[in-house]
C-alpha cells in the first residue's frame, strides 16, 4: 500500500484568508447590522465629543468626516489617491504644512497611497515596480547630484557651499521624481491611463477657473493657487495644450467640452499671468499639438498670433513692449530692470563656468556664488539662474547639462515612439500632449527653474509615467 501524498504546504497568508473567509461565512446577516450600528453610534459619540466636550467649529467636524472618508477610500482602493494627486498639485501652497522639512501634504498623500497599493500587491503576490530606461536616467540623475554635492563639500572653489540646504534640495527633487515611479507602478492599462490623462486635464481646468477667480493682484500679474505668476505660466503651458491634444481623442460631446474649457481657461490663465517666456512656451506648444492635430485648429491659431495687437489687453502689450526702454541720456535703447538683470545673471554664469566647465561648483551652490559675485562685482545680478540649462552648467559642469539634455531627449523620444506606434487615438494623443508638455518644459526652463518643482513637474512626472505605459503595455482604450 503505498502512502499518500504530502499534502501542498499553505502559507501563513493563505492561512490567514481563509480563515477570513470562514469566519466572515459565519456571520449572519443580523450581526452584521448590528456591528454596522454599533459602528455608527461609537462615530455619532466620537462627534459629539469633539462638538460639546472639546467645542471645535462645526467645519472642523466637517472637515474630519470628509477626511476621514477620504482615508478609507484611499486604503480600500488606492488608486483613488492617485487619481487626486494632479488635481491637487497646484494648490500645495492651500494645503496643511508638516513640520518636517522637505516633506508636504502632496508627499504623505503619494507616500500613504503607494504604501497601501504595494501592501495588496505583496498579498497578491504581484510584482510592485517596473522598470524603464527613462526611470533609470532619474536615478542617474539623483546619483549625480549626489556626487556634486559630495565634490562642492569636499572641495570647495572659494566661495560659500552648504552641504545641509543641497542635500534638502536633492530630497526634495527626488520626491519629485518618485511621482513617475510610484505612477508607473501604479497604473496599468488603458483604462487606468485614460483616468490619469483625465485627472491631468482636470487640474488644468480647477486652477484655471481658479486664477480667473482670484484674477490679477496689484502688480497687474496673476499667480493663482500655484502663488508666483511665472510658474503659473509654466503649469498652463505644459498642461494646456495636452487638453487641446485630447480633444480629438474622445468622442463624447461633453468630454470634448470640458477639455475645450480646459485649454481656454489655461490659455486665459497664462495671458492673465504676463509672463513672456511663459507665453511664449504656450504658443509654440499648442501651435505642434495643433499642427499634429488639426488644420483648421491651426489657422485659427495662427489667425488669433497675427491679429493679437488688436485684441491683447493693454497690460499684456505693456509687458511685451516693455522689454525695452530708451535711455533718456541717449539714444540708445536699452533692457527694462528685470531683464537686464536676468542677463547680468546670465552673463556671470557663463563667466564662471569658464573657470569650471567639467565640474561646477557643486549641486545647489549657485545660489551662495551669485550672491557673493554680486556683492564683491557690485553688480545687479539675482540669486537664481533664472534658467535651468544654465543652473546645471554652473554647479555641474558639462556633464550636469549633458545630463539634462539627454532627460529632455529621452522624454521627447519617449513620446514620438508612442504616438508612432499607439493603436487607439487616446493613446496617440496622449502621446502628442506629452511632447508638447516637454516642449513646454524645455522652452519654460530657459527663463527659469521649473524642473524639480512638484507643482509643475509634478504633473509632468504623471504624463511621463502614463505615456511609458502605453509604450509597455499597449492595447485599446475606450474614450
Amino acid at each position: 500500500m503505498t502512502p499518500d501524498p504530502p499534502l501542498p504546504s499553505i502559507t501563513a497568508v493563505d492561512q490567514a484568508r481563509e480563515s477570513a473567509r470562514r469566519q466572515a461565512r459565519t456571520l449572519s446577516s443580523g450581526l452584521i447590522i448590528i456591528l454596522g450600528i454599533g459602528a455608527s453610534v461609537l462615530g455619532v459619540g466620537f462627534f459629539a465629543l469633539l462638538d460639546y466636550g472639546f467645542d471645535q467649529d462645526p467645519h472642523r467636524l466637517v472637515k474630519i468626516t470628509l477626511g476621514a472618508a477620504l482615508l478609507a477610500g484611499i486604503l480600500l482602493r488606492p488608486r483613488i489617491g492617485l487619481f487626486l494627486f494632479p488635481l491637487l498639485a497646484p494648490y500645495i501652497l492651500w494645503l496643511p504644512k508638516l513640520p518636517v522639512p522637505g516633506l508636504n501634504t502632496l508627499n504623505v498623500l503619494l507616500g500613504s497611497v503607494f504604501l497601501s497599493y504595494a501592501v495588496l500587491r505583496m498579498l497578491q503576490r504581484q510584482p510592485i515596480f517596473r522598470g524603464s530606461p527613462l526611470g533609470s536616467q532619474l536615478v542617474v540623475m539623483l546619483i549625480a547630484c549626489g556626487v556634486w554635492i559630495f565634490r562642492g563639500a569636499a572641495f570647495p572653489t572659494g566661495y560659500q557651499y552648504e552641504a545641509g540646504a543641497a542635500g534638502l534640495a536633492l530630497f526634495r527633487t527626488a520626491m519629485t521624481f518618485v511621482v513617475y515611479f510610484i505612477t508607473l507602478a501604479m497604473v496599468r492599462g488603458p483604462t487606468e491611463r485614460r483616468w490619469m490623462g483625465w485627472a491631468v486635464a482636470l487640474g488644468v481646468l480647477a486652477e484655471g477657473v481658479t486664477t480667473l477667480m482670484m484674477g490679477r493682484d496689484f502688480r497687474g500679474r496673476a499667480s493663482g493657487s500655484i502663488g508666483q505668476p511665472n510658474d503659473l505660466a509654466a503649469f498652463f503651458a505644459m498642461f494646456a495644450p495636452l487638453c487641446a491634444a485630447l480633444i480629438f481623442a474622445v468622442r463624447n460631446r461633453w468630454g470634448k467640452l470640458v477639455l475645450a474649457a480646459a485649454t481656454a481657461a489655461g490659455v486665459v490663465g497664462a495671458v492673465l499671468s504676463v509672463s513672456r517666456g511663459g507665453i511664449l512656451a504656450l504658443a509654440l506648444a499648442l501651435g505642434f499639438v495643433s499642427y499634429r492635430s488639426s488644420r483648421i485648429l491651426t489657422l485659427l491659431l495662427a489667425a488669433a498670433l497675427l491679429t493679437s495687437p488688436a485684441w491683447a489687453p493693454d497690460f499684456l502689450r505693456e509687458r511685451i513692449v516693455g522689454t525695452q526702454v530708451a535711455d533718456e541720456t541717449s539714444d540708445e535703447v536699452e533692457l527694462e530692470g528685470s531683464s537686464a538683470d536676468r542677463v547680468e545673471t546670465w552673463r556671470t554664469i557663463v563667466n564662471l563656468v569658464a573657470n569650471h566647465p567639467i565640474e561646477g561648483v557643486g549641486f545647489g551652490g549657485l545660489g551662495y556664488v551669485l550672491s557673493s559675485l554680486g556683492s564683491t562685482l557690485s553688480t545687479d545680478i539675482k540669486d537664481s539662474a533664472h534658467n535651468t540649462y544654465l543652473r546645471f552648467l554652473g554647479e555641474m559642469g558639462l556633464v550636469g547639462l549633458g545630463l539634462f539634455l539627454w532627460l529632455l531627449w529621452s522624454c521627447w523620444k519617449l513620446a514620438a515612439t508612442v504616438g508612432r506606434t499607439a493603436t487607439h487615438p487616446f493613446d496617440r494623443q496622449l502621446a502628442l500632449g506629452f511632447a508638447a508638455a516637454t516642449m513646454a518644459m524645455a522652452v519654460s526652463c530657459m527663463f527659469g527653474d521649473r524642473f524639480a518643482q512638484v507643482t509643475i513637474g509634478g504633473n509632468f512626472w504623471v504624463l511621463a509615467a502614463i505615456v511609458t505605459d502605453a509604450a509597455q503595455n499597449p492595447g485599446e482604450a475606450g474614450a
